[in-house]
């Protein structure tokens, strides 16, 4: 049979492909037949061949093979008629090179056992070459992919046509949080449970899916990191063979970008509104500068006018009547200046409280008293009831307090007619241990206000009536300046008014209690007043003529008048006289050489004692309340305004040269 089979393969010329016909048993290989087909393969005769598949196979099988092609043998070699074809690499003979062969092999069994096999061989080397480079490029584009979908900052991510994911790049697993796409898979977005609604991305999926359409930057929340998000997503369907498989997705967290735009949105409706407050202010400014101009030029017109009516007059009844107006229009000026400058530093929020512990039941002493003399002269019955006595210490800004019920006093004077009447009331709406509250009522029977009139009553500038049946002007101011400052008191204000039956503010203001007398002034402005008679005052001032007013108005009530032009020779002088001489000095403040802070102090630091007692009141043009206050820190009593008002500056010598006599009497 083996010689049969001899004769018959020995019959395959060149034109067959390469094969090799072998004969195995357990023991033995013999090679049978050579065709040139597989010489020429391997480039030799068929004995070199021959010699060469003789060989030891790990000798002509590359190692990484050898193991396939032994299985392979032993396999054919088992069942012999069982048709096999595999694939490795053989040496060329005489060579280190390797060729790439697929092989066949199918055979019969031997009557003696043997295994006759048929081996065909075809050369794939350039194939696999081919192969190997496609699946080099192919490895290199997915490992270039999977760069670029770990290194790019957008996160993406590919579900399946369930919405299930299957893959996400590393962007998208570090925003949640996840260390591996393992997390993930299998699950769609309900499972995570990191929307808070399902909407608008379930729908947005459902649509992608269905129609085949992407979407573009849908704005929805998701959990991050414990935080409630915001994300736009873009999604575009996966598709294959004209069938959607799925959907490949991106989304990209937008939170600071809204937080942003909602803060750029919240800064242009603020600067819209600062934009629309400052025109507003703008226009509040011309409309306040347009009324003081007129306001003020009213009685400066008046005051120029009469004055030059008095300089051609010879008739004394006349000019007294003409120099009665210029005191009228006079005394205007002076409130609409003071009321101006009072409400520029309340709207500039230059005003400060002035906090320091008063007796409660004498709170009021000098307003009351101030209003009285008012009341006289206008023929008014001025009531008083003020029910504080109980309360004991109360820390207030006394001066701001009876600036308010002033403003309230003086238009309730004002506007009632003679022999009207006009009440100031006021009682403890509520106490506790260290605060209280207290109410104060404003009464009058004047001329009213009409309902019309009443919301606009605390604008600048606005008047119903801004001449009283008595000939009195007011400025306007009054009203607005009162309400600012009780706001800055964290008081507040009511009103009822009726034409021709009066006018009744109610006013209630919170007050701190304190429980002891400390921090109470050391000369009180309540003391006893004395009379100014034969009382010796140093006056120091630089302007001439304001010194001669001051001096007149003295020596006219009895008083004999030392002078100084400048604060150095106001100094000078106290100390030049004899101890205890002088009575009291009114200091201007801003004077040439010296100023009146600086001789005050000055004074303070004699070392003779009565420099640290005698009256100093400050008689400046400085009316703010830093003025004040720096006149006490100079160490002077008090501080008074100019114009000079003669009835306030006796006063307030009297009162202070009242406490002086006890001092030193003591």
């Amino acid at each position: 049979m083996i010689a049969d089979a001899k004769q018959k393969f020995g019959h395959i010329d060149d034109a067959f492909a390469p094969v090799l016909v072998c004969q195995r048993s357990a023991k033995d290989f013999k090679v049978l037949h050579i065709s040139a087909g597989l010489c020429r393969l391997f480039n030799v005769n068929r004995a070199e061949l021959e010699s060469f598949f003789l060989r030891p196979t790990e000798e002509i099988i590359h190692p990484d093979d050898y193991v396939r092609v032994i299985r392979a043998m032993q396999k054919g070699f088992r069942n012999p008629e069982e048709y096999q074809q595999f694939s490795y690499r053989m040496r060329i003979p005489k060579q280190e090179e390797y060729v790439w062969l697929t092989s066949c092999i199918y055979g019969y069994r031997m009557p003696d056992g043997s295994v006759l096999q048929y081996i065909t061989s075809l050369d794939v080397t350039n194939e696999y070459a081919e192969r190997q480079n496609r699946d080099e490029a192919f490895f290199h584009t997915s490992v270039l992919l999977e760069k670029i979908l770990d290194t790019t900052q957008t996160a993406l991510f590919w579900k399946d046509k369930n919405r299930r994911f299957l893959g996400a790049n590393k962007a998208f697993l570090d925003y949640y949080g996840f260390p591996s796409e393992q997390v993930i898979l299998g699950k769609n977005d309900e499972d995570m449970g990191w929307h808070k609604d399902e909407e608008p991305f379930h729908s947005d999926e459902v649509m992608v899916l269905t129609t085949g359409r992407s979407t573009y930057r849908v704005h929805g929340k998701c959990m991050s990191h414990g935080e409630l998000r915001d994300i736009v997503a873009s999604k575009s369907p996966l598709v294959e063979n004209g069938e959607i498989v799925g959907l490949v997705g991106s989304f990209e967290d937008v939170t600071d970008e809204i937080r942003r735009q909602e803060q750029i949105e919240k800064l242009n409706e603020g600067l819209s509104k600062a934009l629309e407050k400052a025109e507003s202010a703008n226009q509040a400014k011309t409309s306040f500068l347009s009324n003081v101009s007129h306001d003020m030029r009213t009685p400066l017109n008046g005051i120029l006018g009469v004055a030059d009516l008095a300089l051609k007059c010879q008739d004394m009844d006349k000019i007294h009547e003409y120099l009665q107006k210029i005191m009228t229009a006079g005394s205007l000026l002076r409130d609409l200046i003071n009321d101006t400058l009072e409400l520029s530093r309340i709207g500039s929020g230059k005003r400060q409280m002035d906090l320091a512990v008063v007796e409660a039941s004498h709170m009021l002493d000098r307003l009351v008293t101030s209003m009285r003399s008012a009341a006289e002269q206008n023929a008014v019955n001025f009531h008083v009831n003020l029910d504080f006595a109980d309360l004991g210490y109360l820390r207030l800004d006394r001066l701001k307090l009876s600036k308010v019920l002033l403003n309230l006093l003086s238009n309730a004077v004002k506007f009632t007619p003679f022999d009207g009447d006009v009440w100031l009331e006021g009682s403890v709406l509520s106490a506790a241990a260290d605060s209280c509250t207290c109410r104060f009522v404003v009464r009058d029977t004047g001329i009213g206000m009409s309902p019309h009139f009443l919301p606009k009553m605390f604008d600048p500038f606005e008047q119903e009536n801004s001449m009283s049946e008595k000939g009195s002007m007011g400025t306007g101011l009054g009203l607005s300046i009162a309400k600012e400052l009780l706001d800055l008191m964290d008081g507040k204000i009511t009103v009822e008014s009726e034409r021709g039956k009066g006018t009744t503010f109610t006013v209630e203001i919170p007050f701190e209690r304190v429980s002891s007398e400390e921090g109470l002034p050391e000369v009180p402005v309540e003391a006893e007043s004395v009379s100014l008679d034969k009382r010796l005052i140093l006056v120091c001032e630089d302007n001439e003529l304001n010194r001669e007013i001051v001096k007149t108005i003295l020596e006219m009530n009895g008083m004999t008048v030392l002078t100084a032009e400048d604060g150095e020779q106001g100094v000078m002088t106290f100390i030049e006289s004899e101890e205890y001489k002088i009575d009291a000095i009114l200091m201007d403040i801003r004077m040439p050489v010296m100023d009146g802070l600086t001789a005050a102090a000055q004074i303070r630091q004699l070392e003779r004692p009565d420099a640290h007692k005698v009256p100093i009141i400050a008689l400046s043009a400085n009316a703010f309340q830093e003025d004040v206050e720096q006149s006490r820190q100079a160490g002077m009593n008090d501080h008074l305004t100019k114009p000079v008002e003669p009835d306030l500056l006796l006063a307030c010598l009297s009162q202070y040269i009242g406490a002086y006599d006890a001092q030193r009497k003591g």
